[in-house]
Order: structure tokens, then C-alpha cells, then sequence
């Protein structure tokens, strides 16, 4: 007897598997921890933000604009009213998916210039993490190594 899986039937396989927690354990992986920016001005945090992960911004080597004695704000942001949102706790990663073993993609808010783009992260060692932005359909990218923060 000879045994053929529709396509709909593999769907169904992988669906069932995921729920099931039986896929390889890089499609379950959470990217965790504190990271220091290439350039060491900030931290941030990756954490999971309901079936996906964010990473936050949670410290400033400056977080105080010396010109208004206040904390930093989304200035730069094109929405009115989110240019008063404080830098620290604003989600610069969202939408951060697993894209395979120690990879994962989302978008990347970037608060210097208030652009958004799609990202790229990947672990290279347990406290090195490349990222790497583009704009324009990929033709645009930069990429840069962070930190671990440690304890």
C-alpha cells in the first residue's frame, strides 16, 4: 500500500507539530538578555512581548538632554503624538520572529532618525549579537555587533 500526504495534510503535520512542541528547538527559541550597543550608549532588552519578542531600551549613558534638563524623547519619531515618548522603555525591536537556529527577524525602530526597516539579529557566540537593518527592499543595509550585558 502506498501512502501520499496532500499538501494540506503537511500543513496540518506542521501545525499539529508545533502545537505539540515537537519542531527542532531553534523554531521555539527566544532571543533573551541585555544588550550594549556597538556604540555603547544604550542597553536593551529582549523579552518576549506576547507570541513574539520585543527588544526595549532600558538605559541611557546619557538620559538626559542636557538642552531641556529632561529625559530623552522620541523626537525624531514622524508621528506627532509619539515624539514625547520616553527613549527608555520604547520598544526599538518588535515583531521579532525565529528565522531559524540562533536567527531571528522583525522590525527595527531606530530613534536617532525615527525610521523604521526590517531587521535581522544573530547570535554569533553566547555574548556577541550581529544586527543588521535595510531599507529600500534590502538594497540599504548596516550591520553592527553587540554586547552581552552581564549581571
Amino acid at each position: 500500500m502506498e501512502w501520499k500526504m496532500s499538501v494540506s495534510g503537511i500543513a496540518c503535520a506542521f501545525v499539529c507539530a508545533s502545537v505539540l512542541g515537537i519542531l527542532p528547538a531553534f523554531a521555539q527559541e527566544r532571543l533573551t538578555g541585555v544588550w550594549l550597543t556597538a556604540d555603547k550608549s544604550s542597553h536593551v532588552a529582549f523579552l518576549p512581548c506576547g507570541q513574539e519578542d520585543c527588544g526595549k531600551i532600558t538605559w541611557l549613558r546619557e538620559p538626559i538632554d542636557t538642552e531641556t534638563g529632561m529625559p530623552w524623547r522620541d523626537g525624531f519619531n514622524p508621528e506627532k503624538p509619539l515624539k514625547q515618548r520616553p527613549l527608555i522603555g520604547l520598544a526599538m525591536f518588535t515583531q521579532l520572529r525565529p528565522a531559524g537556529e540562533g536567527i531571528w527577524k522583525g522590525e527595527l525602530y531606530n530613534p536617532l532618525d525615527g525610521k523604521t526597516c526590517t531587521g535581522r539579529l544573530q547570535l554569533l557566540g553566547p555574548d556577541q549579537l550581529q544586527l543588521r537593518g535595510c531599507a529600500l527592499a534590502g538594497l540599504l543595509c548596516q550591520t553592527e555587533v553587540w554586547t552581552r550585558v552581564t549581571p
